[in-house]
């Protein structure tokens, strides 16, 4: 009896996985109504599936436990991972992944080596650590989610060979700092950086330089100082600074300027009359749209 135990046991380890691994997950299949419930140690998927969802406890997502021909969206989503090992995503065929929810604290280097997915959240974990190389060779990505996490700044070193990033979110984290060439691994295209909910004091001068960008937002930070080059540097067609702690903001719109912004929301900041009247005026020759209180505005112009 001992040895047929033991016999089991050994078998198990011998297959690379065990019990307590034991993966509970739906399938949605291809026509998007059909799903079905399945447990076991690997999640098997074939060309007939569009979507997995983890549905139960895993803290531990190891090589091996995936073997996915091809499929559209992984949702591993609040069920406790804690862990990933290195070469988990090995030659697995995905689209979308989200990973959000969790409780990972670190991302090891090379985790997603030559992932081709074009979007993948990491958001809602704990990550206050992220290794060098962490993002390599995917250079399908578009999309990339970090928010609600613990990260207290973004280096350039996270990334190798992403190329084709188009949204990047780091809200509701602990950054306080935007250092020179801390997006340089951001390429020339149609961005969207959205740094929210952070507690941003200080723009380096060239923290996004030569960047094309639709939208930046760092709402709800504590930015007193706004550097002109952030406008000389780039191109950005909304910036969102709503919610900081700015008096004064850069005159951009003076002649030798050379500023692509459309629209610029300065709301609910200790803005100086002087910087609103130079806001509002600039607005009604042609220049940017400007988002102000109408009563910070009514109080200025009555002054």
């Amino acid at each position: 009896m001992f040895a047929s135990i033991v016999l089991v046991v050994l078998c198990s380890l011998v297959n690379g996985h065990d019990s307590n691994n034991l993966i509970t997950y739906e399938l949605t299949f291809s026509d998007l109504y059909s799903t079905e419930k399945l447990s076991g140690n690997v999640i098997n998927v074939d060309n007939n599936i569009s979507m997995v969802s983890v549905l139960e406890n895993l803290p531990e997502l190891r090589k091996g436990m995936l073997n996915i021909t091809y499929l559209n969206y992984l949702w591993i989503e609040n069920v406790n991972l804690q862990y990933m090992e290195e070469g988990v995503f090995d030659n697995q065929n995905i689209s979308l992944i989200s990973l959000a929810g969790n409780k990972l604290a670190k991302i090891q280097s090379r985790i997603f080596d030559n992932l081709s997915i074009i979007f993948l959240s990491l958001g809602g974990n704990e990550i206050n650590f992220i290794e060098n190389g962490a993002f390599r060779n995917m250079v399908s990505l578009r999309e990339l989610i970090l928010s609600q996490n613990k990260l207290t700044q973004i280096s350039p070193g996270y990334f190798d060979n992403t190329p084709h990033i188009l949204y990047f979110d780091v809200s509701s984290n602990g950054i306080t700092k935007i250092e020179e060439g801390s997006f340089s691994f951001l390429s020339d295209e149609d961005l969207t950086i959205v740094i929210n909910d952070n507690a941003v004091e200080e723009i380096h001068p060239r923290g996004f330089e030569n960047l094309n960008i639709i939208e930046l937002s760092l709402l709800n930070n504590l930015v007193r100082d706004v550097p002109v080059e952030l406008f000389t540097k780039n191109k950005i067609g909304m910036l969102v600074l709503g919610s900081n702690q700015i008096e004064e903001f850069p005159d951009i719109f003076s002649e030798g300027i050379n500023s692509s912004v459309k629209t610029v929301m300065i709301y609910d900041n200790p803005l100086k009359c002087e910087t609103v009247e130079k806001l509002m005026d600039s607005e009604q020759k042609s220049g940017p749209s400007c988002f102000l209180e109408y009563d910070r505005v009514a109080r200025c112009r009555q002054n």
